[in-house]
Protein backbone atom coordinates (compact mmCIF):
# COMPACT_ATOMS: atom_id res chain seq x y z
CA UNK A 1 0.00 0.00 0.00
CA UNK A 2 1.02 3.60 -0.67
CA UNK A 3 1.62 5.80 2.13
CA UNK A 4 1.29 9.18 1.43
CA UNK A 5 3.35 12.03 3.08
CA UNK A 6 2.68 15.93 4.04
CA UNK A 7 4.97 18.53 3.80
CA UNK A 8 4.30 20.67 6.69
CA UNK A 9 4.89 24.04 6.29
CA UNK A 10 7.15 26.50 7.79
CA UNK A 11 6.13 27.70 11.15
CA UNK A 12 6.87 31.39 10.59
CA UNK A 13 4.47 31.03 7.68
CA UNK A 14 1.20 32.17 8.11
CA UNK A 15 -1.75 30.49 6.05
CA UNK A 16 -4.11 31.88 3.45
CA UNK A 17 -7.12 30.58 2.36
CA UNK A 18 -9.67 32.53 0.63
CA UNK A 19 -13.03 31.04 -0.08
CA UNK A 20 -14.73 32.18 -3.07
CA UNK A 21 -17.84 34.26 -1.79
CA UNK A 22 -15.34 36.38 -0.53
CA UNK A 23 -14.70 37.53 -3.56
CA UNK A 24 -17.51 39.75 -3.56
CA UNK A 25 -16.70 41.97 -0.68
CA UNK A 26 -13.82 42.68 -1.83
CA UNK A 27 -12.76 46.57 -0.20
CA UNK A 28 -12.78 49.94 -2.19
CA UNK A 29 -11.06 51.79 0.07
CA UNK A 30 -9.72 54.07 -2.30
CA UNK A 31 -12.51 54.87 -4.33
CA UNK A 32 -14.79 56.89 -2.92
CA UNK A 33 -18.68 55.74 -3.46
CA UNK A 34 -19.83 54.56 -7.15
CA UNK A 35 -20.23 57.31 -9.77
CA UNK A 36 -22.75 57.37 -12.31
CA UNK A 37 -20.44 56.53 -15.17
CA UNK A 38 -19.92 53.75 -13.53
CA UNK A 39 -23.73 52.83 -13.23
CA UNK A 40 -23.58 53.73 -16.69
CA UNK A 41 -21.24 51.01 -17.58
CA UNK A 42 -22.80 48.27 -15.46
CA UNK A 43 -26.17 49.36 -16.66
CA UNK A 44 -24.83 48.56 -20.12
CA UNK A 45 -23.76 45.06 -18.52
CA UNK A 46 -26.83 44.39 -17.12
CA UNK A 47 -29.67 45.99 -19.26
CA UNK A 48 -32.40 46.47 -16.97
CA UNK A 49 -34.92 49.19 -17.16
CA UNK A 50 -34.70 52.54 -14.73
CA UNK A 51 -37.54 51.28 -12.63
CA UNK A 52 -36.26 47.99 -12.24
CA UNK A 53 -32.79 49.55 -11.43
CA UNK A 54 -34.68 52.12 -8.54
CA UNK A 55 -36.32 48.20 -7.46
CA UNK A 56 -33.02 46.90 -7.25
CA UNK A 57 -31.26 49.23 -5.13
CA UNK A 58 -34.47 50.19 -2.99
CA UNK A 59 -34.64 53.95 -4.16
CA UNK A 60 -37.88 55.24 -6.02
CA UNK A 61 -37.39 55.77 -9.67
CA UNK A 62 -37.81 59.97 -9.40
CA UNK A 63 -34.48 59.27 -6.72
CA UNK A 64 -32.46 57.28 -9.38
CA UNK A 65 -33.29 59.95 -11.89
CA UNK A 66 -31.71 62.77 -9.63
CA UNK A 67 -28.44 60.74 -9.26
CA UNK A 68 -28.30 60.32 -13.11
CA UNK A 69 -29.06 64.18 -13.86
CA UNK A 70 -26.95 65.58 -11.16
CA UNK A 71 -24.15 63.13 -11.24
CA UNK A 72 -24.32 62.15 -7.60
CA UNK A 73 -22.04 59.15 -6.81
CA UNK A 74 -24.04 56.75 -5.04
CA UNK A 75 -22.66 56.24 -1.26
CA UNK A 76 -22.80 53.66 1.32
CA UNK A 77 -24.41 50.54 0.91
CA UNK A 78 -26.12 51.57 -2.94
CA UNK A 79 -22.52 52.06 -3.48
CA UNK A 80 -21.85 48.41 -1.71
CA UNK A 81 -24.41 46.87 -3.86
CA UNK A 82 -23.43 48.66 -6.82
CA UNK A 83 -19.99 46.99 -6.29
CA UNK A 84 -21.57 43.67 -5.97
CA UNK A 85 -23.69 43.65 -8.76
CA UNK A 86 -20.95 44.40 -11.29
CA UNK A 87 -18.29 42.01 -10.22
CA UNK A 88 -21.96 39.56 -10.65
CA UNK A 89 -22.15 41.14 -13.81
CA UNK A 90 -18.46 40.52 -14.60
CA UNK A 91 -18.65 37.01 -13.82
CA UNK A 92 -21.92 36.58 -15.95
CA UNK A 93 -20.14 37.71 -19.20
CA UNK A 94 -17.52 35.15 -18.51
CA UNK A 95 -20.51 32.87 -18.62
CA UNK A 96 -22.84 33.48 -20.81
CA UNK A 97 -20.46 35.88 -23.14
CA UNK A 98 -23.21 38.45 -23.74
CA UNK A 99 -25.55 40.98 -21.66
CA UNK A 100 -28.56 39.57 -23.60
CA UNK A 101 -28.05 36.12 -22.70
CA UNK A 102 -26.81 36.94 -18.97
CA UNK A 103 -30.33 39.28 -18.61
CA UNK A 104 -32.57 36.40 -19.95
CA UNK A 105 -30.83 33.95 -17.69
CA UNK A 106 -31.57 36.36 -14.29
CA UNK A 107 -35.16 37.25 -15.33
CA UNK A 108 -35.69 33.15 -15.96
CA UNK A 109 -37.11 31.16 -12.42
CA UNK A 110 -34.93 28.96 -11.59
CA UNK A 111 -34.86 26.32 -8.55
CA UNK A 112 -31.23 26.28 -6.60
CA UNK A 113 -30.28 23.74 -4.08
CA UNK A 114 -33.88 23.75 -2.77
CA UNK A 115 -34.43 27.56 -2.96
CA UNK A 116 -36.25 29.42 -6.29
CA UNK A 117 -34.51 31.83 -7.68
CA UNK A 118 -35.35 34.70 -9.94
CA UNK A 119 -34.98 38.53 -10.66
CA UNK A 120 -36.57 39.38 -7.33
CA UNK A 121 -32.66 37.76 -5.99
CA UNK A 122 -30.70 40.77 -7.00
CA UNK A 123 -32.44 42.93 -4.35
CA UNK A 124 -29.94 41.50 -1.64
CA UNK A 125 -26.37 41.27 -0.87
CA UNK A 126 -27.18 37.84 -0.19
CA UNK A 127 -29.55 37.08 -3.14
CA UNK A 128 -26.41 38.51 -5.80
CA UNK A 129 -23.85 36.48 -3.36
CA UNK A 130 -26.30 33.52 -4.59
CA UNK A 131 -26.57 33.75 -8.14
CA UNK A 132 -22.45 34.41 -8.39
CA UNK A 133 -22.37 31.31 -6.29
CA UNK A 134 -24.25 29.99 -9.10
CA UNK A 135 -22.40 31.01 -11.80
CA UNK A 136 -19.25 30.10 -10.78
CA UNK A 137 -20.67 26.65 -10.12
CA UNK A 138 -21.53 26.76 -14.18
CA UNK A 139 -18.29 28.38 -15.03
CA UNK A 140 -16.19 25.18 -13.52
CA UNK A 141 -19.20 22.70 -14.97
CA UNK A 142 -20.39 21.72 -11.34
CA UNK A 143 -23.93 23.09 -11.85
CA UNK A 144 -26.61 21.46 -9.94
Amino acid sequence: MKKISYDKLDEGTPLRIAAEPEVLYLAHRTRQGFSTGQFQQLADKLPFTQLEWADILHISDRTLQRYMKDSKPFEGLYAEHLYQLENMADLGLQVFLSPKALEEWLRKPRLVLGEMQDFNTLKSFWGVKLIANELGRIEHGVYI
